[in-house]
C-alpha cells in the first residue's frame, strides 16, 4: 500500500519537477535560427541553419563554392546533425551549393516543394552551364544536385513543427517561405528584401509586381518577431520592416519605368532611389529584362 508521508510527497514533487522540466526541454527542443549572408560575390542571399537539441535543418544552400564552404563551416560549428536541407525556390543562389553542403553533411536529405522542383528541373542544368561557362573555375560548383520532392506542409525538428508555406509569387512564381511557430520566426525567402536591389528579371509586368505586393502583405500579416529576407547586408533588420523596404523599391521600381526612355535612365533612377543598396547585379539584370540587349 502506498501512504503518502512526507518523503513521499517529496519525491512526488521532484518526479513532478522533473516531468516539467522535460516538458520544457521538449518544447525548446527548436533553440535558435542562425542565419549566414553571402558577400556581395555571393549575392548577399541568406541561408538559415534551425538548431535543435541534437539536430538541425537547414534551409537554402547558397550560390558559390566559396559562400557554401562558409555556410558549412558555420553548420558544423553547431554540433549538430544535419536532417534536411530545404530549397525554397528554383534560383541558383539557393540551389548550387548543395554539391558542397552534401559532401561535408552527405546524411542530409535535400527537399523542395514539388513546383519549386518543377522549375529545378526545367532550368536549372542549362543555368549551372551558363554560369561556368563565364566564371572563373571552382567559382560554382560543377554538380547539380537535385531535391528530392517535399512531401507534407511541414519539417519536424525533433518533435517540432516547421511550416513550408504555399508557393507565393516573390522574385519568381513559386517561393515557398518558412515560418518556425516555437521561435515566432518567419523566413521569407525571396518574397522579402532589404537594403539591396530586388531581383526583378522575372517580375516585369503589373500584375506580376501585384502578386509580389500581396505576398509581402500575407506573410506580414503572420506577424512574426523574427523576419529573415532573402537578401541582405548582413548588417540589416530581421522584422516586418523588410515588407515595408520590398513593396518601397517596387514603388520606385515601376514609377522609374514610366519616367525613363533606356535602360542608362531606368538603372540610374533606381540607384539615386536606393544608393546604399547592395546586390548591383540584381539591378542589371532586372534593367537588361526591360531593355533587352
Amino acid at each position: 500500500m502506498f501512504v503518502l508521508d512526507r518523503r513521499n510527497f517529496l519525491a512526488l514533487g521532484a518526479a513532478g519537477a522533473a516531468t516539467a522540466m522535460a516538458s520544457r526541454l521538449s518544447l525548446a527542443a527548436v533553440s535558435e535560427a542562425k542565419v549566414f549572408t553571402a558577400d556581395e560575390a555571393g549575392v548577399m542571399v541568406d541561408s538559415t541553419v534551425i538548431v535543435g537539441e541534437k539536430s538541425a535543418v537547414v534551409i537554402d544552400a547558397q550560390f558559390t563554392v566559396a559562400n557554401a564552404k562558409a555556410l558549412a563551416d558555420v553548420i558544423q560549428a553547431t554540433a549538430r546533425k544535419i536532417e534536411t536541407i530545404l530549397v525554397t525556390h528554383y534560383h541558383p543562389d539557393h540551389l548550387l551549393g548543395l554539391s558542397v553542403l552534401l559532401e561535408r553533411f552527405p546524411e542530409a536529405k535535400p527537399l523542395t516543394h514539388p513546383k519549386v522542383l518543377a522549375m529545378i528541373n526545367k532550368a536549372s542544368a542549362p543555368t549551372l552551364k551558363a554560369l561556368n561557362e563565364h566564371a572563373p573555375p571552382g567559382v560554382f560548383t560543377d554538380k547539380l544536385i537535385v531535391p528530392d520532392v517535399l512531401t507534407r506542409d511541414h519539417l519536424l525538428l525533433e518533435g517540432e513543427r516547421i511550416d513550408i508555406l504555399d508557393p507565393m509569387h516573390g522574385d519568381t512564381e513559386f517561393v515557398t517561405p518558412v515560418h518556425i511557430p516555437s521561435l515566432n520566426t518567419l523566413i521569407a525567402a525571396d518574397v522579402g528584401y532589404t537594403d539591396t536591389h530586388l531581383w526583378l528579371e522575372e517580375t516585369t509586368t503589373p500584375d506580376q509586381i501585384g502578386k509580389w505586393r500581396e505576398s509581402t502583405r500575407r506573410l506580414e500579416a503572420i506577424g512574426a518577431k523574427t523576419v529573415i529576407p532573402g537578401h541582405r547586408k548582413p548588417e540589416s533588420r530581421s522584422d516586418n520592416s523588410i515588407f515595408t523596404y520590398t513593396r518601397a523599391y517596387l514603388d520606385s521600381w515601376e514609377k522609374a519605368l514610366l519616367a525613363s526612355k533606356s535602360a542608362d535612365e531606368l538603372k540610374a533612377a533606381l540607384v539615386k532611389g536606393h544608393p546604399d543598396a547592395g546586390f548591383a547585379f540584381a539591378l542589371e539584370r532586372s534593367v537588361a529584362a526591360i531593355y533587352k540587349k
